[in-house]
């Protein structure tokens, strides 16, 4: 809705409620606007005390400016939606192929699920506890306890043989030495990425139920079976 005002030096005022400076359109229609309000403003001055003409070339020369640093926002928000959209045709790539991250999450799929750890130094002994959504331990497997990286396939299973479902779980490795000090370690999961989004300009890989920036990714590979097959 538009409100009229009371004209000033003979130039009608109007505004509208979306309080924006062109009301969604180009400053060039309200640029016109101005130097009309600057000429009449200009014939109905006092001959007596004519105004200032400094004051409306720095008017003016503040009014482009705006105009251009909006024009620039504007390339930049381009810019910007260009990138996220290339970031996000090169994070399709990643579908199919398998990703390690480090995180205590893992994703079990199709009754498996890959976890990895690299040991600092020589352990005497290596747990690794998988957890439920309820942060239940639901299987407790045994490690290798040499100084390194090594990897443990997950069967799905429960400490009594049971098959759990597929989705999220958590897992906790740790390690100790003779005298019982924990050994420093990481510890990464790895899947099969499942599909790609964009959330807050932002690219998202999809790892079935487990949700990773590009960020946190610290491996890539081709699976075994698509190695075998090319």
């Amino acid at each position: 809705m538009e409100v009229t005002r009371d004209p000033v030096n003979g130039v009608a005022f109007a505004s509208s409620d979306g309080g924006q400076l062109t009301n969604g359109t180009s400053l060039a229609e309200t640029f016109d606007n101005f130097l009309v309000l600057l000429t009449t403003q200009l014939q109905h001055q006092d001959p007596l005390s004519p105004m200032d003409t400094t004051q409306f070339t720095e008017q003016l020369v503040q009014f482009t400016g705006v105009e251009q640093a909006l024009a620039t926002n504007s390339k930049l928000d381009r810019l910007i939606d260009l990138q996220t959209g290339n970031q996000l045709t090169e994070a399709a790539n990643y579908i199919g192929k398998d990703v390690s991250s480090s995180n205590i999450v893992l994703m079990l799929q199709d009754g498996s699920a890959d976890l990895s750890y690299t040991l600092g130094a020589s352990a005497a002994d290596t747990n690794v506890l998988i957890i439920d959504e309820n942060g239940n331990t639901v299987r407790t497997l045994s490690g290798a306890t040499s100084a390194g990286s090594h990897e443990i396939t997950w069967d799905g299973k429960d400490d009594d043989g049971k098959l759990l479902d597929d989705g999220v779980y958590g897992f906790l490795v740790s390690a100790v030495d003779a005298d019982g000090n924990n050994v420093p370690l990481n510890q990464q999961f790895t899947g099969t990425v499942t599909g790609v989004k964009q959330v807050n300009g932002e690219v998202i890989l999809s790892i079935g139920g487990v949700e990773l920036t590009m960020d946190e990714i610290t491996g890539v590979k081709i699976p075994d079976d698509n190695a075998e097959a090319a």
